[in-house]
């Protein structure tokens, strides 16, 4: 069995760690569907570029559009690096230490 996944089993027996978790897990999957939405608005807008719409919306509400989704996704992830502050910071002791 993987550590990590070890760590997360046992954490997840915990009352007080699993709500934890499943706000992470919330988060992540939130910012995975942003993701999905700027990736969707980023096709679009080449899409509208070359054929001048992209499901009945034009370049100008597609980058409307894209600048929201840009907004949340930003807002996104700056909470997930707070909520992992502590495993982010011992990354990057590992990665530069």
């Amino acid at each position: 069995m993987d550590p990590m996944e070890k760590m997360l089993d046992e954490a997840a027996k915990n009352p007080k760690m699993r709500k934890k978790l499943k706000v992470k897990a919330l988060l992540s999957l939130v910012l995975f569907f942003v993701f999905l939405l700027a990736l969707f608005t980023a096709i679009g807008m080449l899409w509208a570029t070359k054929n001048g719409a992209f499901l009945g919306m034009t370049k100008a509400q597609i980058f409307a559009l894209r600048t929201k989704v840009a907004l949340v996704m930003n807002i996104l992830i700056i909470a997930h690096l707070i909520v992992n502050r502590k495993v982010f910071i011992k990354e990057l002791k590992i990665l530069f230490g």
